[in-house]
């Protein structure tokens, strides 16, 4: 499998998925976006969400404090979320306020570290925030770096013989979960989070939306079922 051809698979009946989060909670059901919708608009008006449109207006929760109700009435028009033919995603911010967003891409053409950063998209920017093929390859490189400190592992435990270390069993696994993230966009309206803001975690920022893309995540299931029944741990509850 090669890292810049994503395996040759069915296309799922829906490109992503979003839940709308206030604080920690999520609130109302997740919406589900068609594949034969390429283009999806998140916003914060009243209307009756569409095909192509999640209105998080009309959503309510009885534990709304004060904080959570002044972000929604900034959210205005949201964004809009774009897929291409060949997997990736683009966010284009049609609010009048910054979106924050946590993406691999952005953090590879940043040159962070996978996870540490957030990315500042302003007013009518237009972003790629997730590459398709890029994500294929990162998959396969932690599984390859799991599995390698599996083998070194398991020779320091059983000595350095050249046998042992061909037939090491993989002991530390390859944790699902963190494969799961890279399938996963995070975003913020209005607030941020992260190591430049007073809030650590976006499950403390009042309003925020993740999305899970269908294609990825199928990609990795193949991927994952592809290897020995040992070498994964299963994931645990988001």
């Amino acid at each position: 499998m090669n890292s810049r051809s994503a395996p040759q698979l069915p296309y799922p009946d829906y490109w992503c998925s979003i839940a709308y989060y206030e604080l920690d909670s999520q609130v109302g059901e997740t919406f589900k976006v068609p594949i034969v919708i390429s283009v999806v608009t998140v916003d914060g008006y009243t209307d009756p969400s569409g095909q192509g449109r999640f209105c998080l207006g009309q959503l309510s929760n009885v534990h709304r404090g004060e904080v959570v109700e002044r972000v929604r009435l900034h959210i205005g028009k949201g964004i809009q979320l774009d897929t291409r033919p060949n997997g990736d995603v683009w966010i284009r911010c049609l609010s009048e306020h910054s979106v924050y967003v946590q993406s691999y891409y952005l953090d590879k053409e940043a040159g962070r570290a996978p996870g540490d950063a957030v990315h500042k998209i302003y007013p009518n920017a237009y972003v790629k925030v997730f590459d398709l093929l890029q994500c294929h390859g990162q998959m396969q490189q932690q599984i390859a770096n799991e599995q390698a400190t599996a083998v070194a592992q398991a020779a320091a435990v059983a000595g350095t013989t050249a046998g042992l270390i061909t037939t090491a069993p993989s002991l530390a696994g390859v944790g699902v979960d963190d494969l799961r993230k890279l399938c996963i966009l995070r975003l913020s309206f209005v607030k941020g989070w992260g190591p430049d803001y007073p809030r650590q975690s976006i499950k403390q920022t009042p309003c925020w939306i993740e999305i899970h893309l269908h294609r990825a995540l199928q990609i990795l299931d193949h991927v994952l079922h592809s290897l020995p029944a040992d070498d994964f741990r299963p994931a645990t509850e988001h």
